[in-house]
């Protein structure tokens, strides 16, 4: 609308600058046209006053050629008399001819023939009568004034019509600097009017022009803008004209479907951008050609995939909306989708996080009702083994199996202790924590014949849960015991590290077992996940890594180097004392 009406004020702004143009060439001409025509009827007064002293001149002529014929009488002095004689009444005509406009010089011409004609009449009397030798009458007819009184009433007619053209010729001299000035009037007013509306023209056009400059260089900001925010989004983005084809595509788009912009634009988006479903792999209705045929915003079908040109799929979701202009008209399509499989790992994490609460609760129920005849039967085994008639290998046997019982408690009472979370934080001596879990798998370690290796440094204490430390380190042994074959070497390393003011305390557990499969490496910390088949529960390594995290350390797991086999844990720790402290300790 906006541009319509600055359309329509530019059209409007020509059409009255050509108004005030073709009004000065109208009025210029108009002028023009009476200044011509004023200035022929001045020149017609002009040749009418000519025309009067050629008359007045052919008759003084007349007059002066019969004097000078009868003064000396010679005929050559009748020439003037003689041209007078015969031009008098053609010129006569030539001026009533001049002056057929005007009635008071019409009625002046007709006294002017006739005083004309008497004139010339009493001149060739006088002439006639010399030539017939009576030339002393001839002089007396001249003496007589008569002929006097005629040329005074010619002198008088022709003066009363130079008077007449005068006095037209004065008015008609008036109007034509009158017309001139008009004239000129009118130019310097309508060019002033043009050249005032040509400025004001010219400077709405060079606005208008700045103006859109301006919205372009703006235009322009704002799609840089735009195109920035969607090549920086974390979905991706893809843009389509009306027919569906491929105009724009930000990174995470180009990621996702495997396809640059440069191999894109121009393209289908149903060729770039292939989905199924997830279950039966069967090909699923494109969004954008859902909007493109109803016109309004689509989403996805659940378990949707999309397919790369290397046949690799991704769950997506996406939805796709229209682009439309300022009247309504559809454009084009905008499609947004994103990678959704992080969020079926969420999901996944927490199902697993229910199941795990579940068998939390009832880890904690079943180490509840086994605790209370667990601690009857340790009871009756220490009655047992004080009989003084036991033989020693019934007393042996009580004591080995008084000390199985007794791990069986600690082992319930860790369960209790960890979920219950009831263990106040404090100092925690990881060598000594790390010698009582030894004591711990001491039988398991002697069954497989399992070689330990131990390499402490001194470190300073760590800051902590005890049982909950305890319960990591005792969860990284087993698993190390598990993996190593029978004659199976552990190597167990704690040592420190300084960085500024800052000391760490690393804990690593290696064992030369199978190793961690690098598409298990990811993994392993997720709950429920084993490579134990049948053994383990796959709480293990995610209730270590939970602790440590809480404790504000880290736990990481690599294939030992050097061409060795075997996994690597290592778990890292703040140290609970300042630089200076930890110093003293190391010695």
């Amino acid at each position: 609308m906006q541009t319509q009406l600055k359309r329509f004020s530019v059209f409007g702004g020509f059409l009255i600058l050509l108004a005030i143009l073709v009004g000065d060439a109208y009025v210029t001409k108009h002028q023009l046209d009476q200044q011509i025509e004023t200035g022929l009827w001045l020149n017609h007064t002009r040749q009418v006053q000519l025309q009067i002293g050629e008359v007045e001149s052919l008759l003084k002529d007349a007059e002066t050629g019969q004097r000078g014929f009868l003064y000396t009488g010679s005929e050559q002095y009748l020439k003037p008399y003689n041209q007078a004689a015969t031009q008098v009444d053609s010129d006569i005509n030539e001026l009533a001819k001049l002056t057929s406009d005007n009635h008071r010089q019409q009625a002046a011409i007709a006294d002017l023939r006739i005083l004309a004609r008497q004139k010339l009449d009493e001149l060739a009397s006088t002439i006639a009568l010399y030539r017939s030798g009576k030339q002393d009458e001839a002089r007396k007819l001249v003496l007589s004034d008569a002929g006097l009184n005629t040329m005074n009433k010619i002198r008088a007619e022709i003066a009363g019509m130079g008077d007449e053209e005068a006095s037209l010729g004065a008015v008609r001299e008036a109007a034509y600097r009158k017309n001139i000035v008009l004239t000129k009037t009118c130019i310097y007013l309508t060019t002033t009017l043009a050249a005032f509306g040509l400025i004001l023209l010219a400077y709405y056009i060079i606005r208008e022009m700045e103006l859109r400059e301006q919205y372009t260089r703006d235009m322009h900001t704002r799609e840089r803008w735009f195109r920035t925010t969607l090549t920086s989004i974390g979905d991706g983005v893809i843009a389509t004209d009306q027919d569906g084809n491929v105009t724009f595509l930000n990174p995470v788009a180009e990621e996702l479907t495997g396809v640059t912009t440069a191999s894109a634009n121009g393209r289908n988006i149903l060729d770039i951008f292939p989905i199924f479903n997830e279950t039966t792999m069967a090909p699923v209705d494109n969004p954008v050609a859902k909007v493109i045929a109803q016109g309004k915003a689509m989403g996805l079908a659940n378990h949707t995939v999309l397919r790369k040109p290397d046949g690799t799929l991704t769950p997506i979701d996406d939805s796709a909306a229209p682009i439309r202009d300022d009247d309504g008209k559809l454009i084009g399509v905008v499609l947004v989708f994103r990678d959704i499989s992080n969020d079926r790992k969420t999901e996944r994490v927490l199902r697993n996080a229910e199941k795990l609460g579940a068998a939390a609760r009832l880890s904690a129920t079943v180490a509840h009702e086994i605790n209370n005849p667990l601690e009857a039967a340790v009871n009756l085994v220490y009655i047992a083994r004080l009989d003084p008639n036991a033989p020693s290998a019934v007393i042996n046997q009580l004591t080995q199996a008084e000390q199985e019982l007794e791990r069986v408690a600690h082992i319930t009472r860790q369960t209790l202790g960890f979920f219950r979370d009831n263990n106040a934080p404090g100092p925690i001596d990881l060598e000594a924590l790390i010698a009582s879990v030894f004591r711990l798998y001491a039988n398991k370690f002697l069954t497989k014949r399992i070689t330990l290796q131990r390499h402490f440094g001194k470190c300073p204490p760590i800051h902590g849960v005890q049982n909950e430390i305890k319960q990591v380190v005792s969860n990284l042994i087993s698993n190390a015991a598990d993996a190593v074959a029978i004659g199976g070497t552990i190597i167990v390393t704690l040592h420190c590290v300084e960085e500024g003011s800052r000391t760490t305390v690393h804990l690593t557990i290696e064992d030369d077992g199978p190793g961690v499969a690098d598409e298990n490496r990811e993994r392993i910390f997720e709950p429920f996940f084993t490579t134990k088949q049948d053994v383990g529960t796959g709480l293990g390594l995610w209730v270590s890594r939970e602790i440590v995290e809480r404790h504000g350390g880290s736990i990481v797991v690599e294939n030992r180097k050097n061409g060795d086999r075997g996994a690597a844990f290592c778990v890292t720790f703040e140290a609970s004392m300042e630089k200076s402290e930890a110093a003293a300790i190391q010695g």
